[in-house]
């Protein structure tokens, strides 16, 4: 039986219209290099309307532009497209954010995504060539630089030893870093790069030893790559993604599945284990597909129940902790949330998918009528804006991919009553 929902009352207008009048707020422009900035040649959207995140970032768009689709900005989108192809172009792959300072590592990769998304809304037929095109640079940079011996990709960076050494001093006292000796401070400092890359900057799902980590998320977007590109290519290139896209799922499985579990869980290929930290990335194979139903239905069963709290999905099932993280428990992460009831949605299990996007849109709407804004992320456990995060780290009101979450979750109810 589905929730009974009414998206007439409860404030849902009153944040969709907040949102559709505070886009243009968000978009900016600068097309030369200008100290740390990259040069962009079309506009872009950031993150947050004032004060924090002032650049393009990579991950965190792909969740913005679909609250665009949904605001009939479809122009914001393309141009947002347009930048990551310039940036490919550029540097070969797409950095964390449009930052010198960015250069030494990339985001979770959504760029195929966000192609396909435009293709079903309309991309015209020059546009998506060039876009097949980067889309196969970025796939050559994760598949030639973040891969592994088992045949999954990891998150890591490719930062001088003079970066490496900024960016230490920089983040020691928020990442918890307590390295006493010259080696030992390299080799926290790389698997911290490599945590910011995975943009659950920080977490404990890795153990603090990201780089170790072949994680269920990043595998399963490049399953994305491989799947689109099988589609858009024919005779023995077609093929060759085909049996990629194959390979990937069998290796998902071998080394990422738990069946008595009914999750994915990352995998720890330098010492040959599963991590134990349940979290809500193993919804992520459900959401681009490479799960087959038989393990949906087990996530579904075993895993959903874990992790869905009153008010949303939390981002890690609590457990004990060596350190204190914005990526764990009791937070609810906006992206987090779409790739959930998007990817029980997937496997028609739209009870579940229903109530999970009306609790966020709840919680959202609750947090608006309190503070009159909308928020990074919020507490599953009790609905606030108050939630956990590493020393010295303050949440900031934010646009970006709480926008895009709230419009697609109402989008989706809407769709599926």
């Amino acid at each position: 039986m589905q929730p009974m929902i009414d998206l007439e009352t409860n404030g849902v207008s009153d944040v969709e219209k907040f949102i559709k009048s505070h886009w243009e707020e968000t978009v900016r422009f600068s097309p030369q290099d200008n100290g740390t900035v990259v040069g962009l040649p079309h506009p872009y959207v950031v993150p947050c309307r004032k004060d924090s995140f002032q650049e393009l970032y990579y991950w965190d768009t792909y969740f913005a532009c679909l609250g665009l689709i949904h605001s009939g900005r479809a122009d914001l989108v393309i141009a947002n497209l347009r930048n990551f192809l310039h940036l490919i172009n550029r540097f070969g792959f797409i950095p964390n954010g449009s930052r010198t300072y960015y250069l030494d590592r990339s985001q979770p990769p959504y760029f195929a995504a966000l192609v396909k998304l435009m293709m079903e809304n309309g991309l015209d037929e020059e546009l998506t060539a060039e876009a097949i095109r980067g889309i196969k640079v970025e796939y050559d940079f994760w598949n030639n630089r973040r891969n592994t011996v088992v045949g999954l990709a990891r998150h890591g960076h490719h930062a001088t030893p003079d970066e490496a050494r900024e960016f230490f001093l920089e983040i020691k006292d928020r990442a918890g870093l307590d390295a006493t000796g010259e080696a030992e401070q390299r080799q926290q400092t790389s698997h911290t790069l490599a945590e910011a890359e995975s943009g659950w900057d920080f977490n404990p799902r890795f153990e603090h030893r990201c780089e170790d980590f072949c994680p269920v998320d990043l595998n399963s977007s490049l399953f994305v790559y491989e799947e689109l590109l099988a589609g858009v290519t024919t005779g023995e290139e077609q093929q060759m993604w085909l049996q990629r896209a194959a390979q990937r799922r069998e290796r998902l499985t071998e080394f990422c599945w738990n069946p008595e579990a009914g999750a994915f869980f990352d995998y720890d290929y330098v010492n040959g284990r599963q991590s134990t930290i349940l979290a809500a990335s193993t919804f992520h194979p459900l959401w681009t597909g490479i799960a087959t139903a038989k393990q949906a239905a087990l996530v579904k069963e075993k895993a959903l129940p874990r992790l869905e709290l009153e008010f949303a999905i939390v981002t890690c099932e609590a457990g004990p902790r060596k350190k204190t993280c914005q990526w764990d428990h009791p937070n609810a992460w906006p992206c987090l949330q779409i790739i959930a009831y998007r990817g029980l949605a997937r496997y028609g299990y739209t009870e579940d998918a229903r109530r999970i996007a009306w609790k966020y849109v709840s919680t959202v709407c609750r947090g608006f009528a309190a503070t009159g804004d909308l928020w990074e992320k919020y507490n599953a456990q009790d609905g606030s804006t108050h939630t956990r995060g590493e020393v010295g780290y303050v949440a900031p009101a934010m646009m970006g991919w709480t926008a895009g979450a709230f419009l697609d979750a109402v989008a989706y109810l809407r769709e599926s009553a």
